[in-house]
């Protein structure tokens, strides 16, 4: 492509007087050596070809005005490049260096680098922790180096970095256009930056900073978000993170963005995960680590999508200048048979579309033909293409109905929208009605953008974006992207902004002192039923009345004072699961039963569990019926506490009904999320049953959150199962398990 004479793209970099704005709003991060160089050595470099031509190629193809260099002994130019033996030989001050030699090689060239006193550097070259114990070392030295010298340094293993507002491409993936934006990008890939950043710039989506960070020896995602919350010309920021090195650094980024209202959209590989070995508690085998990274996720507000189509199309629905009041949603197309299509794409996508009331129903009744539906979505029929008061009176009733908040129209090629056009104008007469109301173009199948909708069509004003959105592609990813920014709305306008994850590390109650000595007097690496429950109680869980008896006449009379039914149950800190070894005697009715019962437990567990140490059985009140629930907790090595509840008993692995949070949290977020449970009608006393105390299961739930993170340095893994919430009023935990972290669990 060429350049023009004053090196800015056409149409490309109008941006010149915002550099300095921008310069200044981020002077003071440390990364901002990274995308704001004024020269660059290429090391490397060779008319021979490989990454370092690669680089260098980009740099001047997209008019970087900086000076270039590139360092090569062998040779004194490349092509018009001035070429030096050494960057400590070039006769400038160098901002940036792109390193793409031999991994062995590098250790001079950081010497040199620091000799040089190089602004910052990228090292593309592979050959690192990517290729076994040799190249970790050889990483960990890398690393040493940058901590040491200060000097930010990006990579290895990755393709390079860009910022489109200055010109400064120093980044392998091949673009056919570029235009500087508001969306900048940290992948670990560089097959996610290839993949990613085309097809949005293809899209007239602009960029802004990206780095290809590799294996991210030095700086890591959160160093790059963290820079991008400074950049006050990115509004998105998107990741493609193979690994979250530092997790309390990037919650604390992730927060930052959050306070400032920029979405991040994060594409984190690793979903499937191999069954966890012997999980002895039934929130084991619920919660691993890919749901606790879920959990944070969902609580930092960041957007996880799964794939690359997801990512591309979400951050394009995130980058909309408008944000969605609500989540009522509607559709109009004139194609009954894509609306046939959409209504089984938009649930799953997690998207409803509203039904449509009465009195816009009566409007619409009156311009759509008797073929069309009027329904949402809305079938306006191939009439409109010929009568376009259709489309008018179609857009314009829902945009003014105050009963959407998002109104899209379904289009039938990924084309630009020509404002001119039928549709356009109708579209711009109900954005200039309904300024409140978010309107999105969305094609009915993906692609790349064609160039009009018809071969014979002539576009007089074609644009890439309507009401400050970006034309969607695809009904599954479109909707999808559109469920995003809604979700991302709600979780903005829902923020409590004190309430911060990250100060949950380290916080302590007035409860902890006690609690590490019920921890720490506790023998065994399980904790028995009585030593858990007591901790439970500590917390105000309330829990059952219970004694250890030592022998049947002592059962028999601890059952009399407790009151018949009960339940016995064996006590050793060796089973963790009392029933798989006949370890549990229910309904319990009379001193005589006791008595048999404790030698008929005690019996069954030596014959099945010889080698057990046997303290004795307890004799326990039966509990309230009710609802039987389960609250638990593991906790991730990253991310701390992760709090699990949903229905117990009998029901926890059969219907995996259950709802996860991490603390701090109050009970009204609680609340929010047992209106989430599939459940959450049985337990508001559906169809006649008993209406459950779900007050009092969400303060339990808060004290609980409380619990786990007094001991996150104790405990491996937690389980109340059941808890019985009343018919009427309270609950009671009737049994529990807690491990400790010294278990080996996680």
């Amino acid at each position: 492509m060429d350049v023009q004479r004053n090196n800015v793209l056409p149409g490309a970099f109008d941006l010149v007087g915002k550099e300095i704005v921008q310069r200044k709003a981020a002077a003071g991060h440390r990364l901002r050596r990274l995308f704001w160089p004024e020269s660059v050595a290429i090391v490397g470099a060779s008319p021979r070809g490989g990454m370092g031509k690669d680089v260098l190629d980009a740099l001047r193809k997209w008019g970087f005005s900086g000076k270039l260099a590139a360092v090569n002994p062998r040779y004194e130019q490349i092509e018009d490049i001035p070429c030096f033996p050494s960057l400590n030989a070039i006769p400038h001050v160098v901002d940036f260096a792109s390193i793409a030699i031999p991994s062995g090689a590098i250790p001079d060239v950081l010497d040199d680098c620091e000799a040089a006193d190089v602004g910052a550097i990228q090292v593309v070259s592979s050959g690192f922790a990517d290729q076994g114990s040799l190249g970790i070392k050889k990483q960990r030295q890398l690393s040493e180096w940058a901590k040491r010298t200060g000097i930010p340094t990006a990579g290895p293993n990755g393709n390079g970095l860009m910022n489109a507002a200055n010109r400064f491409i120093a980044i392998t993936t091949p673009f056919q256009t570029m235009k500087a934006g508001r969306v900048s990008a940290a992948v670990q890939s560089g097959m996610a930056a290839s993949s990613l950043l085309p097809p949005l710039l293809a899209r007239g989506i602009g960029i802004g900073r990206v780095v290809a960070s590799g294996n991210e020896a030095c700086l890591d995602a959160a160093d790059y978000i963290d820079y991008f919350v400074t950049d006050e010309e990115t509004s998105v920021i998107v990741c493609y993170c193979e690994q979250i090195k530092r997790p309390l650094d990037f919650i604390k980024a992730c927060e930052r963005a959050a306070d400032k209202g920029k979405p991040i959209i994060v594409m984190k590989v690793g979903r499937s995960e191999g069954a966890r070995k012997a999980a002895l508690a039934h929130t084991g085998s619920l919660v691993g680590s890919n749901v606790a990274i879920d959990a944070v996720l969902k609580r930092l507000g960041v957007v996880r999508v799964d794939t690359i189509d997801d990512l591309i199309e979400t951050t394009a629905a995130l980058s909309a200048t408008k944000r969605p009041r609500g989540r009522r949603v509607a559709f109009v197309s004139y194609s009954g048979g894509a609306n046939s299509m959409l209504s089984d794409i938009a649930e799953p996508c997690g998207i409803e579309f509203s039904p449509l009331p009465e009195v816009v129903k009566q409007r619409l009744n009156a311009v759509v033909p008797e073929f069309g539906s009027v329904e949402n979505p809305l079938d306006l029929t191939g009439q409109c293409v010929y009568d376009t008061g259709i489309i008018d009176a179609g857009l314009g009733t829902l945009a003014t109905s105050g009963a959407y908040d998002v109104v899209i129209w379904g289009s039938a090629v990924p084309s630009p929208l020509d404002v001119r056009s039928t549709v356009g104008q109708a579209l711009t007469r109900a954005v200039e009605a309904a300024p409140g109301v978010v309107f999105s173009v969305m094609s009915m199948a993906g692609g790349h953008f064609f160039a009009a909708p018809e071969p014979q069509g002539s576009m007089i004003e074609p644009k890439v974006e309507f009401d400050g959105m970006p034309l969607l592609q695809g009904m599954g990813t479109g909707l999808k992207a559109l469920s995003a920014l809604i979700g991302y709305a709600e979780f903005l306008r829902g923020r409590k902004p004190d309430n911060r994850l990250s100060e949950q590390w380290g916080r302590r109650s007035a409860r902890y002192a006690d609690a590490i000595r019920i921890i720490r007097d506790a023998k065994g690496d399980i904790l028995t039923e009585r030593e858990g429950k007591r901790l439970l109680a500590l917390y105000g869980i309330s829990v059952t009345r219970e004694t250890l008896s030592t022998g049947p006449t002592e059962a028999a009379c601890i059952a009399r004072d407790l009151g018949f039914p009960v339940v016995m149950k064996i006590e050793s800190a060796e089973i963790a699961h009392k029933t798989d070894v006949g370890g549990v005697v229910l309904n319990v009715s009379s001193p005589e039963d006791a008595a048999a019962a404790f030698d008929r437990i005690v019996a069954s567990v030596r014959s099945r569990r010889p080698e057990a140490e046997i303290v004795g059985v307890v004799v326990q009140e039966m509990a309230e019926t009710g609802i039987e629930m389960m609250l638990g907790a593991t906790f991730d090595p990253q991310f701390g506490p992760v709090i699990a509840f949903g229905l117990g008993g009998i029901w926890v692995e059969a219907l995996k009904d259950v709802r996860v949070m991490l603390p701090p949290f109050d009970a009204a977020d609680v609340q929010a999320e047992i209106g989430q449970l599939r459940a959450v009608n049985v337990l508001r006393g559906a169809r006649g049953g008993a209406k459950a105390d779900l007050e009092a299961f969400a303060n339990c739930i808060v004290r609980f959150g409380t619990l786990c993170t007094d001991l996150a340095d104790e405990i491996g893994e937690i389980d109340i199962n059941p808890l019985i919430l009343a018919n009427g009023a309270g609950l009671t935990a009737v049994d529990c398990l807690i491990i400790k972290k010294t278990a080996g669990t996680v």
